[in-house]
């Protein structure tokens, strides 16, 4: 289970840092829908820490930063969570069907 969530947490930070520098590049389209919606939750953890009321994307490091690990951790349970689900019903449809 520990190496499973050491490589949750990875995926998590890779994804984050991509989507941040995906919305920072300004990618267009569908695409940067995709890219904001996966970074909101770190986007709005630094709007209500460092940012301020009517604050557009974070242009310091210490924003980003707060960014990309802010929406980090937030997919960091939400993958935690689904593996742990996925987990324990394989292992109860297992136990069902030997």
């Amino acid at each position: 289970m520990g190496e499973a969530l050491a490589r949750i947490a990875a995926v998590s930070i890779v994804l984050s840092a991509a989507a941040v520098a995906g919305v920072k590049l300004s990618v267009t389209g569908l695409v940067r829908t995709v890219l904001e919606t996966f970074a909101s939750p770190g986007e709005f953890l630094w709007w209500s820490t460092l940012g301020g009321a009517f604050a557009g994307y974070p242009t310091g490091l210490a924003g980003v930063i707060v960014w990309i690990l802010g929406s980090a951790v937030f997919w960091f349970v939400v993958f935690s969570v689904a593996y742990g689900l996925i987990s324990r019903l394989a292992r109860r449809g297992r136990g069902r069907g030997a």
